[in-house]
């Protein structure tokens, strides 16, 4: 009777050991899991807010004036936050007509900044200027005299 009871013990003692094992994997499983859950929603979290960030960006364009084979635009900040206009690209039937990088910082709350864009010849008035900004935003805006566009 007395090795019988050693066995039970022994095989009790066992099967603790082995459910210990078992909990300790499965607990370290789903803490990875909660971790890779916790980072992809940081990680969507940011996206959206970088796309809301430049779905909010409000820029004005106003008082373009030709002079020669270049013209000056007047662009007014209408966010709260500080934008940057990266680069332009302006076409003439559907031809690029002039591009470059402008990196100019347009503060919010402040005066309009003039812009000087150099072109490739002088404009007719059918020409288009892209803008974009450094969150990606673009904005299209005609090189017609006089004129402005909210973007």
């Amino acid at each position: 009777m007395m090795i019988l009871k050693k066995r039970r013990a022994v095989g009790g003692l066992v099967s603790l050991i082995g459910l210990i094992v078992v909990f300790g994997i499965v607990s370290i499983a789903y803490l990875e899991l909660s971790s890779s859950q916790t980072n992809l929603i940081n990680t969507s979290f940011s996206i959206s807010q970088k796309i809301a960030d430049k779905n909010n960006q409000r820029l004005n364009f106003s008082n373009i004036q030709i002079t020669g084979s270049d013209y000056t635009i007047n662009v007014e900040n209408l966010e709260s936050e500080t934008i940057i206009i990266h680069s332009q690209i302006t076409e003439q039937a559907n031809k690029v007509f002039g591009k470059q990088e402008i990196n100019e910082k347009i503060f919010a709350g402040s005066s309009p900044i003039s812009l000087t864009i150099n072109l490739d010849g002088s404009p007719t008035g059918g020409e288009n200027t892209m803008f974009v900004t450094s969150l990606g935003k673009k904005c299209l805006v005609p090189v017609v005299e006089g004129s402005f566009r909210l973007c």
